[in-house]
């Protein structure tokens, strides 16, 4: 976690302390305080969930952040229609250092969250979470799909061989991490696959052949053989979507294909069951 988060959260906790102290736990369960969180899935607002849909109703005020994932055929104005809200956009400064704010308005009335995927993957979720149980806001969580779970479903790789998964991030001067080399290298030893997440920053997205080129970078610098040309991949564009791409290949063949718009994910496979090795040959 950086400093400037770390930070955020501190100046929250005394935030939170103050609406305590004017607002005690009994007062706020006498009113109607909710936060429900609410997933929408991977790809346009048609993902929503019918218990999704009855609880954003029954909401007095909708927010949603989309800076976590994107829901690349997502139609805010649709979504609006289907949920019968206005629906107001947070940025990620609005939600990681101004999430107070949406507490503020849970102590007394039911506010819905709308995130893409599913709910509490993200670590600014769980901290809202926790700090809506300090204050004694109940909340809920309605589900739904998520790509940690869609793409082992799509890519047929069985689910309990999935290793620990990483991200990549863009570099920046002075920062370039390679924590997703271990992870992969740590995961192959024990013939795991792994999920590999493209950074999102603001509204660029990376690409799986960005994310390729810098793991070959890695590589080039560490020569443990971990990712090399030679290196299986499964390169998956667009999950949720009829628009889905996947790709299974050697990341010279895939390095300069064309996938289409994001968002991407790769996943490099760890020992494949035979069955694996079927099903990634017919629909890669």
């Amino acid at each position: 976690m950086g400093l400037q988060k770390m930070k955020g959260i501190a100046e929250h906790k005394v935030k939170l302390d103050e609406i305590e102290n004017a607002l005690g736990t009994e007062e706020i369960e006498t009113r109607k305080s909710m936060l429900v969180f609410i997933g929408l899935g991977l790809n346009s607002e048609r993902d929503i969930t019918l218990r999704g849909i009855e609880e954003a109703k029954s909401s007095d005020l909708v927010f949603a952040e989309f800076y976590t994932s994107k829901m690349p055929e997502l139609n805010l104005k649709n979504l609006e229609k289907i949920i019968g809200k206005e629906i107001i956009v947070l940025s990620r400064k609005e939600v990681e250092e101004e999430g107070v704010k949406i507490l503020e308005k849970a102590k007394n009335k039911k506010v819905a969250l709308l995130v893409a995927g599913d709910p509490l993957i993200s670590t600014t979720h769980v901290y809202l979470r926790i700090e809506a149980k300090k204050l004694g806001i109940e909340t809920k969580v309605v589900h739904n799909a998520s790509i940690i779970s869609a793409a082992p479903s799509i890519s047929g790789l069985q689910n309990y061989k999935f290793g620990r998964s990483t991200s990549l991030v863009f570099p920046e001067k002075n920062f370039f991490p390679t924590t997703p080399y271990d992870v992969i290298k740590e995961n192959k030893a024990r013939g795991l696959h792994t999920l590999v997440f493209l950074d999102i920053k603001e509204n660029k997205l990376m690409t799986a052949n960005q994310g390729m080129k810098l793991l070959l970078e890695i590589e080039k610098k560490r020569r443990e053989n971990v990712f090399t040309e030679d290196t299986k991949i499964v390169v998956l564009a667009r999950v949720g979507s009829d628009s889905l791409s996947m790709r299974f290949g050697r990341v010279e063949e895939l390095l300069n294909q064309d996938f289409g718009e994001p968002p991407h994910t790769l996943i490099i496979p760890g020992e494949l069951h035979f069955m694996e090795e079927e099903y990634l040959a017919r629909f890669g």
